[in-house]
C-alpha cells in the first residue's frame, strides 16, 4: 500500500521519468535527403547515407560525382546531422573536412545552403547534388529517398531529431 502511495507500485503503467519521454510531435525535425529527379537511386541504407555524406562514396550508380550540399552550422538540420550521421561535433566535422581536402580526398569543402529554397535550387540544377531539408519543407522539383525502404512518417525513421529552441536577442 506504502508503495503504490509512493507512485512505486509494482503493477500498472506508469509515467516514465521526465528524461525518459518522447518529445511532443511538435518538437521533432524530420529531415529527408533530396536528390536530383533523374537521379536513379530511389533508396539508400543508412550506412550509404553516411557514405555520401561523408564523401567516403563521391559516386552515384549513373556515374555521376556527388555533389553535397550542407544546412548551416547554427540549425537543427546541421545538429541532426552531426548526430545521426557524422557522429562528431561541429569542430570535429570542420577538421575531418579539412583533412580530405590536405589529404587529396576532395577538392573542397562541401558548399552551405542557406534555405530549402536554396537547397532544391541547386539540386534541381545538377544531377549529382545530395542535400536534406525539413520534411515540411521539400522544394517542388527535386526527389526525396526512403533511407533502409522508410518515409519521414515511419517511426522510426532514422533521420529524426528535435527543434532547437530559438536563441533569445537577450545576452
Amino acid at each position: 500500500m506504502a508503495l503504490a502511495l509512493l507512485g512505486l507500485g509494482l503493477g500498472g503503467a506508469q509515467n516514465p521519468p521526465p528524461a525518459e519521454r518522447s518529445p511532443p510531435a511538435s518538437d521533432l525535425v524530420r529531415l529527408v535527403v533530396i536528390v536530383h529527379p533523374k537521379n536513379p537511386v530511389t533508396d539508400l541504407k543508412l550506412r550509404e547515407v553516411k557514405a555520401i555524406f561523408k564523401l567516403e562514396r563521391q559516386f552515384w550508380p549513373n556515374d555521376r560525382r556527388v555533389a553535397l550540399f550542407l544546412p548551416p552550422s547554427s540549425t537543427a538540420e546541421k545538429k541532426i546531422l552531426l548526430e545521426k550521421i557524422y557522429n562528431m561535433t561541429n569542430e570535429e566535422l570542420r577538421k575531418y573536412w579539412l583533412g580530405k581536402v590536405f589529404n587529396g580526398d576532395i577538392p573542397a569543402i562541401p558548399p552551405v545552403v542557406r534555405t530549402a529554397k536554396a537547397a532544391g535550387e541547386v539540386v534541381k540544377k545538377s544531377d549529382g547534388a545530395v542535400a536534406v531539408v525539413r520534411s515540411t519543407e521539400v522544394p517542388e522539383g527535386v526527389q526525396v529517398l526512403s533511407i533502409d525502404g522508410k518515409q519521414p512518417a515511419d517511426s522510426d525513421y532514422p533521420l529524426v531529431g528535435k527543434e532547437q529552441p530559438t536563441q533569445s536577442a537577450l545576452p
